[in-house]
């Protein structure tokens, strides 16, 4: 797998640029000697979910995108064609439904959420997980999603800083139980872990709709040793940022506004599809 660490290519939709202009070019002013690049023909701003997973340096793949929270939302969806861009010569196609949100990976570990047994339900669980790590060629971690998290998506909980740590949320505050079960599974794994500040706006955990992700650091952009952390106008901004640059002291940490993007349910790491690209 390609953590993002390694990554030295940024990819964003077309529509967030024609919805989020400002931040787009934020993010090409701060991201100096990092190539940009825009996919076309997008249905939403949501890139890291529906592009195909980087395996290594030359091969990707393409799982299906048919989450359960657009349903009733078909116009969403982008098509598995425009997702195939011109340089994925080698791009398998595997039949298993799977968000791009919900891999979170190091060079030899996945962490993904226990959402996809719901979404595959036809396949017997060790079945589904084995054949997960014969894709990905990693040990695949399977941690419980958030409490009335209706996405599911592991990047929105942790993040491997890493590759034997990783960094969580700061559940002490919002859901301490199950902050407790998430690091007593990291922590089984023999992973170090971690926490990032948090807070909860009211509408964040209610079921339903999409929620606001305001108040979530940990869904943070990293593209080789950059790190871009979404800020909300809150006090605990200052704290987010001085977390990671201890955590990450190779890393060129920055902040940039992000309510008006969170306000929509997910933040920098949602709108970002980052790959190694051969040069």
């Amino acid at each position: 797998m390609i953590p993002d660490w390694e990554t030295n290519h940024l990819f964003l939709s077309d529509r967030l640029e024609d919805t989020f202009p400002a931040l787009v070019a934020s993010l090409r002013s701060v991201l100096t000697g990092v190539t940009i690049d825009t996919i076309a023909d997008t249905s939403d701003i949501w890139c890291r979910d529906y592009m195909p997973i980087q395996l290594d340096e030359g091969r990707f793949c393409q799982f299906v995108y048919d989450p359960d929270y657009l349903r009733e939302h078909q116009h969403l969806i982008t098509p598995p064609d425009k997702c195939q861009l011109s340089f994925m010569v080698d791009c398998g196609q595997e039949p298993l439904v799977l968000d791009g949100g919900n891999v979170v990976a190091s060079r030899t570990r996945v962490i993904l959420t226990d959402k996809i047994y719901k979404e595959n339900s036809s396949i017997e669980r060790p079945r589904l997980r084995s054949g997960l790590e014969d894709i990905f060629q990693a040990e695949c971690i399977l941690i419980p999603k958030e409490p009335y998290d209706m996405v599911g998506h592991s990047d929105g909980v942790v993040r491997f800083v890493a590759e034997d740590r990783v960094l969580i949320n700061d559940y002490s505050a919002v859901d301490p139980g199950y902050g407790t079960r998430l690091r007593n599974v990291l922590e089984e794994k023999g992973l170090e872990v971690e926490t990032l500040p948090m807070f909860q706006e009211k509408a964040r955990r209610q079921p339903g709709d999409l929620h606001s992700a305001v108040g979530l650091y940990i869904n943070y952009l990293r593209v080789g040793d950059v790190v871009v952390l979404p800020a909300y106008d809150m006090p605990e901004d200052e704290a987010a940022l001085k977390r990671v640059r201890d955590v990450m002291p190779d890393a060129r940490v920055l902040q940039l506004p992000c309510r008006d993007l969170a306000e929509k349910g997910g933040v920098l790491n949602c709108v970002s599809w980052t790959i190694k690209a051969r040069r």
